[in-house]
């Protein structure tokens, strides 16, 4: 497993304060000291939620992720479990429904839609996007104000 990113790695040392790399340190150790997410999954999740749960839980923590974030990550496991169950009905059904009042579109369709919707709310959130892990790791830029005496 990688080590656990820190926030003051990536950051020059000309860039920042000794006032602001000690701020920026106590605040990492806080964002540590939070309770780390729970390993074993809710029991009330379905069994494909669960298997979902156990494989990117441990990729999560090594991003900075705690217990707070467990309502997320069951969303995003959940979500994912009825992906995969409402693609695999459509295998075997029709994906228009012919009824008495007309047609319609099977409810694995919608399913699927709603899953991708929570999917993409909630993985940026947890950085399990590339551009969210970015912005994770990529140290912002101090806007130092330009004195035009520095010079001399």
């Amino acid at each position: 497993m990688a080590r656990p990113r820190k926030l003051n790695e990536n950051v020059k040392a000309n860039h920042i304060t000794k006032e602001e790399k000690e701020l920026r340190e106590k605040a990492e150790k806080k964002m540590h000291d939070l309770t780390p997410i729970q390993t074993s999954p809710p029991k009330w999740m379905d069994d494909l939620a669960k298997r979902e749960y156990r494989r990117i839980v441990p990729l999560l923590k090594e991003l900075p992720i705690a217990s707070l974030d467990l309502s997320l990550v069951v969303s995003y496991c959940v979500a994912y479990s009825d992906l995969i169950q409402a693609t695999e009905n459509l295998k075997e059904e029709p994906a228009v429904i012919e009824t008495t009042s007309g047609t319609k579109l099977n409810q694995n369709h919608i399913i699927k839609r709603e899953a991708f919707k929570v999917i993409n709310s909630v993985t940026p959130k947890l950085g399990m996007t590339i551009d969210s892990r970015l912005k994770i790791f990529t140290p912002k830029e101090e806007n130092k104000e330009v004195d035009m005496f520095d010079e001399f």
